[in-house]
């Protein structure tokens, strides 16, 4: 008799976890079904917080963030204060979000065009956000028009030799008219250089990455204003890059590091430093804003998609790997 009490409150006990597993588990599913596609609003995650503007662009904000001079991002969530840390967002951010989400479990595809890390500043070993950031942000991702993909036989490509080896630029110039069909002008530079920059009028991003992955050169700075009048609609000014001012510093640890920093000396890298950090909880590739495109095509060598801008590297690549 006892026994089948046991087994009858054992039966009954088991009904009402599976029953709450159940309630929990349609509660997530809920949550995400909610967030609407194409929407404006906040999502606070596990380690994020996240501002989504439609389909346009995401910004997320790590909890490790100053929500003010006294308090972390993180904190104030943890206690639940999330209509406080709206309202001090929207205080920074040019477009104002009314509407939040809380999704700490599962996976969230959130289907935007593009997607950024706040760029930060460090003011007394504390972590901000920097405000001078944002704006340019907004208006290079999500306030302008998409540019249109232009027809790669109506692009103009200047190819300015800064190498003194003959023929180069025409080499390079050939070599992308093969390729996608683009018109080039190939023509030396008003000096040798031991930089190479790059130079972009009237391109949208995802075609000069295209472009830029066809060259062999790796250290490709922007340069805002061409010293030459041109109609191009992007330069390349080919330098000899024998002796980079750039370092690339990977910090990780194990056969992840080693490998990565295999594949940048296999593709031709220099100055490569190693560090060996166990607290990497993100995987992502930091760089100054003149040098995205060297970030750019680092990341596309060596399989990483994430890419930071931060005032903190100049001549500097900080790769950080994620410790498994």
């Amino acid at each position: 008799m006892n026994n089948k009490k046991i087994y009858t409150n054992l039966v009954g006990g088991f009904i009402v976890i599976g029953f709450l597993v159940g309630i929990f588990v349609v509660n997530i599913s809920l949550t995400n079904k909610k967030i609407e596609k194409g929407g404006r609003y906040i999502i606070f995650g596990k380690e994020n917080v996240i501002a989504v503007y439609e389909d346009k662009l995401a910004i997320k904000i790590p909890y490790e963030i100053q929500l003010n001079k006294d308090e972390k991002i993180g904190a104030a969530v943890k206690n639940r204060r999330y209509d406080e840390v709206l309202e001090n967002l929207n205080g920074i951010l040019p477009e104002k979000i009314e509407k939040y989400h809380i999704v700490k479990y599962g996976k969230l595809e959130l289907g935007v065009e593009n997607s950024r890390n706040i760029v930060e500043t460090i003011v007394d070993d504390k972590r901000y956000i920097l405000h001078s950031s944002v704006e340019p942000m907004f208006k290079e991702l999500y306030k302008r028009e998409s540019k249109e993909e232009l027809p790669y036989g109506d692009i103009i490509v200047d190819v300015l030799n800064a190498n003194g080896k003959t023929g180069y630029a025409r080499n390079i110039g050939e070599k992308l008219k093969g390729k996608y069909g683009v018109k080039y002008n190939a023509s030396n530079y008003e000096k040798n250089s031991d930089e190479s920059y790059i130079v972009v009028n009237d391109l949208g991003k995802k075609q000069v990455e295209e472009l830029l992955m066809t060259l062999n050169e790796k250290y490709f700075k922007i340069k805002n204003v061409s010293t030459m009048p041109t109609l191009a609609n992007v330069v390349f000014i080919i330098g000899k890059e024998q002796n980079p001012t750039m370092e690339i510093v990977v910090s990780g640890e194990g056969s992840e590091k080693d490998n990565v920093v295999k594949k940048l000396k296999k593709n031709g890298y220099k100055k490569i430093k190693e560090e060996k950090n166990k607290k990497e909880s993100e995987e992502k590739i930091e760089y100054n804003s003149e040098d995205y495109y060297i970030a750019y095509k680092i990341g596309e060598k060596i399989g990483i998609k994430n890419l930071v801008e931060t005032k903190e590297n100049k001549n500097k690549i900080k790769i950080h790997l994620k410790n498994k």
